[in-house]
Formats: C-alpha cells, structure tokens, sequence
C-alpha cells in the first residue's frame, strides 16, 4: 500500500511540473461548424478569439465569439411558415478549463462559461408580412471539452465541441405580436493556442 501511495504521489508531483511547464499567457483563434440544438435553428458557422492564462491544470480565458445560424422549418414557434432568415450572435464569454492529463503531447480538457450575447435578427417577410428585425442582449452561455495537441514554435492545436445557450432572438412589437427564436447550438471548431 506504502508502495502504491508513493508512485501516485511522484505521479501527481510530475504531471503538475509537466503542466507548470506551459503556464504562462495564450491567444487563441478557431473556426468551425455550428449545429442547431433547438427547433427551428439550422446550421452554421462560428468563429471565436481571445486570450487566457494558464497555471497547472486550470487556464482562464475570455473570447469573443460570433455565431450564425439559418432557421429552418418550425422557426418562431412554427409561426414564420417556410420563411428563412439568419440568427446572428456575438458574445462575449469569460470561461474555465481544466486540463486533465498528458500523454505524448496530448491533453484533454473539460471547461464552461458564461457572458453576455448580442443577438441581432434581420428583417423578413412571412408569407406577404413584413417582421422587423430587432436586437437585443441576453445572457449566454457554454460547455465545451476538447483536446488540445503540441505543436512547434510554442504553438497547439485545439480541437474543440462547445454546447452553448445564446438566448433568444426576436422581432419588433410592431407588427404584433413579435416572433421570438431561442438559439442553442453544438459548435464544433479547431484552431490554434499561442504560448507567449
């Protein structure tokens, strides 16, 4: 038992110099694909940048990051028809993550935030009706894990999914009543950490 307490304890002692190794401050660019998570939302793209700071296991960051999605059948509570039109959100997120373990220059993580998002939804026409647009700021929010991979020149590759709450788009008061789209979306992306 001695024996076993002892080897858990240089292992921890050696994965947290490992992981001392890298800390320091990172920026950060990705892109990807985004997949509708409600009714009515369809697919789309993201992309994010930002910066963060690592230390051991646990690294802090914040980003900006701009999703746009089409909508799809059964958008605004199946009250647009087969009218398409385009939800945008920029949101800003502060955000934690923690890396798990390493092998061979290979580190999962797991990680969440929480910041504010601006949703901006155009105007479009409804069977001959005319709905315009509108923007508003909601609270967002994510969960995301990925991995992240070594690469030279201080660099690393970071492969990520995010399952993220970007509140609700609407339509103006006039004409009544307005539309109103929730938008969750499954955002996949890959890009690149910069270790200063």
């Amino acid at each position: 038992m001695k024996k076993f307490l002892c080897a858990f304890a240089l292992t921890v002692l050696s994965a947290g110099t490992a992981a001392a190794d890298g800390d320091g401050f990172y920026t950060r660019f990705d892109a990807g694909y985004s997949d509708g998570a409600r009714r009515g939302v369809g697919k789309g793209v993201t992309v994010q940048t930002g910066f963060g700071q690592k230390a051991g296991i646990f690294r802090g960051e914040f980003t900006v990051e701009y999703t746009r999605n089409r909508t799809k059948g059964g958008a605004f509570d199946g009250l647009a028809g087969s009218s398409r039109t385009r939800l945008m959100s920029l949101a800003a997120m502060a955000s934690g993550y923690a890396d798990l373990f390493t092998v061979k220059g290979v580190t999962p993580y797991i990680g969440g935030g929480v910041g504010v998002s601006r949703n901006d939804l155009p105007d479009f026409v409804v069977d001959g009706r005319q709905f315009f647009g509108n923007t508003k700021y909601r609270l967002a929010w994510k969960a995301a894990a990925g991995v992240g991979i070594d690469l030279p020149a201080r660099l690393v590759l970071d492969i990520g999914f995010a399952y993220a709450g970007l509140g609700r788009f609407s339509t103006k008061d006039n004409p009544r009543p307005p539309l109103r789209q929730e938008m969750n979306a499954r955002k996949f992306t890959a890009g690149l950490r910069y270790n200063f």
